[in-house]
């Protein structure tokens, strides 16, 4: 019988679907490298975030296929796994909406301040600060959207009702609802909120930076639910430091998990949550079913319907 690794986490229909197909589906955290060798024979993995390489894919003889539970893959080395004949899926769109959702909640919670403001009620911290900032409103605002996948698309039809205009920046031309195709630096030059909603890529890396934030309006906010590598962090706690823009919503950061330590949990213009755009119970179904599903077609000898290598 073929053996399926998956995290403690993933959806029991995925497991459930796995196991009605013939696959011995084997359950741990995948919290260290020993998690993944303890089980060294496995066939296939349905993998979260741990980082997975070389030195993992050397030691998995019979491994065919990786399937990652969401849309990034930063974390598994693709070169090695072709090079040891392992397929790699991800799952694009399955947690769209999740993850859609939250921008909006970042754009809202940063823009207005919201969680300080419930701070406030017992942490005197912020009060001087909050009082002489008050925020500003999503609606009628212009809404930078960099990456106009699933999840930039998805974003887009949430704010119809906000009436907002919407400047969108992708690889390819798309019809924007809301708004239109725009060139980043329109963007980061007109957007009152900028969404980065991009995987992490050598290209993409540090995209948001220093000379980015000096274009930006000063009362602008950025979200980031993308991936942490997009923006350069020193670079961001500064310009909300010194207000060289409004706010930030954050999901991800450079270094995850995040700890009590990062800066950006200790300033008054920065909400901060800890990568959990993702997680709905909605979504984790869908994710988890979704690369089953390549999983059983790689294992099949079928061709996987979402690779990435």
């Amino acid at each position: 019988m073929k053996k399926v690794l998956v995290a403690n986490m993933t959806s029991q229909k995925a497991v459930d679907y796995l196991e009605s197909k013939g696959y011995q589906v084997i359950k741990n955290d995948q919290a260290s490298d020993d998690d993944f060798l303890e089980h060294a024979d496995v066939d296939g993995i349905l993998i979260m975030m741990h980082p997975f390489g070389e030195s993992l894919m050397s030691k998995m003889p019979n491994l065919k296929v990786v399937a990652r539970h969401g849309v990034g893959y930063d974390n598994v080395d693709l070169d090695a796994a072709s090079a040891h004949d392992i397929v790699v899926t991800n799952t694009p769109g399955a947690n769209a909406t999740a993850v859609a959702e939250t921008a909006m909640m970042h754009m809202l919670m940063a823009g207005r301040m919201f969680y300080q403001r419930r701070q406030a009620i017992t942490d005197n911290a912020n009060k001087r600060y909050l009082a002489a900032h008050h925020g500003q409103e999503l609606t009628g605002k212009t809404v930078g959207l960099i990456g106009y996948g699933h999840i930039g698309q998805e974003i887009n039809r949430m704010l119809t009702g906000f009436n907002v205009k919407v400047l969108a920046y992708a690889r390819h031309q798309h019809e924007v609802t809301n708004g239109h195709m725009a060139t980043l630096d329109e963007i980061y030059e007109q957007a009152d909120f900028v969404v980065t909603a991009l995987p992490a890529t050598p290209e993409t890396k540090h995209m948001i930076n220093a000379s980015v934030f000096r274009k930006m309006k000063k009362s602008a906010v950025l979200v980031n639910i993308g991936r942490g590598a997009l923006v350069d962090e020193e670079a961001l706690v500064e310009a909300l430091t010194n207000e060289e823009i409004a706010g930030a919503g954050v999901d991800v950061v450079e270094k995850e998990p995040i700890t009590a330590e990062n800066p950006l949990l200790h300033l008054p213009n920065a909400f901060v949550t800890p990568h959990v755009a993702m997680i709905s119970k909605e979504a984790m179904d869908n994710v988890a079913l979704k690369a089953a599903e390549d999983i059983v077609r790689v294992l099949e000898g079928e061709r996987a319907v979402f690779q990435v290598n």
